[in-house]
């Protein structure tokens, strides 16, 4: 197996670690991503010069932008994490060490301060997601959401919480990338990247593959469905509103069935009904429950590996496994990523990622 020289660009505030002489201070930088939050980085410098506890030249403040991109010598670097340093602390570890401990989060982490009691009538949801982003300094990229609803409440939440509880309704996402606030469908593009299980494998630096070091895999069918209703009754025009979806997005991903017929397999009726929350027209309706089945499909076949750094894997984008076994190889959105760079040398050391996935078939 051929091995790579990791390298990294990073920046904190004023400080640019891009040169060799600020370089040498870098211990570890691990970025963890995850769909359901803020994507979180810790970067872990050597202070025994005390340069970052004492010396202003090269001051880092709670408050600073951030800036990581990781990668090998050989190839390239590529963005990580884009955020803001939201804790600085000084370590001193046995034998002497001297560690300077820097953490933060991507602008996601804007919304997640405070919460708010107020309510909205007559309006659509995206444009209660422009008038957040403006409350956090972020410009709004959201696909328009249909007809107003009538009344809508943020009952003591976090404008993260109340976004995401509106997302999950109509299968919609909620991220911040580049000071945008971004509420959308997902986009699940296609990486290109595939992730491949062969031991005698030498990575070539004209291919998209990297080498598998470890993966496993679940399948459960415990909270997966075939149908979703909703129903709920208009008083307004004194109607009832009836939807109904079974058509699970994705399909079986390359599989030769999908989580809703796995789940009736020699089961009982596997349909719910929803009638406890309100709808306002029947779009809203078929987006609860389209949004609701794939939400439960999604947890059907579930993993978790670790492979070669490599900053294309990243929350919300599909990945080809292969080499794994006929009925696990195939495409798979990546839901979590932790990317991790240890300099030095030696076992421990290098540049690695974490990552777990999801598809709804098989």
């Amino acid at each position: 197996m051929t091995v790579r020289t990791p390298n990294f660009k990073l920046s904190l505030g004023s400080v640019d670690f891009s040169s060799r002489g600020k370089k040498k201070y870098v211990q570890t930088i691990e970025v963890e991503q995850t769909s359901e939050g803020p994507s979180a980085f810790k970067i872990l410098l050597d202070d025994s010069d005390k340069v970052f506890s004492e010396g202003e030249e090269c001051k880092i403040r709670e408050g600073d932008a951030c800036k990581i991109e990781l990668g090998f010598i050989e190839t390239e670097v590529k963005q990580v994490i884009e955020g803001i340093v939201t804790g600085v602390k000084a370590n001193r570890k046995e034998y002497s060490r001297m560690i300077y401990e820097i953490t933060g989060y991507d602008g996601l982490q804007a919304l997640t301060r405070g919460r708010h009691r107020r309510s909205w009538e007559n309006i659509k949801i995206s444009d209660i997601v422009s008038t957040i982003a403006s409350e956090c300094s972020l410009s709004a990229d959201a696909d328009d959401t249909g007809d107003p609803v009538p009344f809508v409440v943020q009952n003591n939440l976090t404008n993260l919480a109340f976004l995401q509880e509106r997302a999950k309704r109509i299968g919609f996402e909620v991220k911040v990338e580049e000071r945008r606030l971004v509420f959308k469908k997902p986009q699940k593009v296609d990486s290109g990247l595939t992730l491949r299980w062969r031991p005698n494998y030498a990575y070539r630096a004209d291919t998209k593959e990297c080498l598998l070091q470890r993966c496993d895999f679940n399948t459960t069918t415990m909270n997966v469905v075939n149908k979703v209703v909703v129903r709920w009754y208009d008083e307004k025009q004194a109607k009832a509103i009836v939807a109904e979806s079974s058509d699970i997005d994705g399909g079986n991903m390359a599989g030769d069935s999908d989580a809703g017929e796995r789940a009736a397999s020699n089961n009982p009726e596997t349909t719910i009904q929803i009638s406890d929350t309100p709808v306002y027209s029947q779009a809203e309706a078929e987006a609860l429950a389209k949004s609701v089945l794939n939400q439960r499909a999604d947890n059907y076949l579930t993993g978790k590996g670790s492979c070669e750094g490599n900053a294309g894997i990243k929350c919300g984008v599909m990945v080809k496994i292969k080499d794994v076994g006929k009925e696990m190889d195939g495409e798979y959105y990546i839901t979590k990523a932790k990317h991790v760079l240890k300099v030095g040398n030696g076992q421990g050391f290098g540049y690695w990622t974490d990552f777990e996935v999801s598809r709804s078939g098989r």
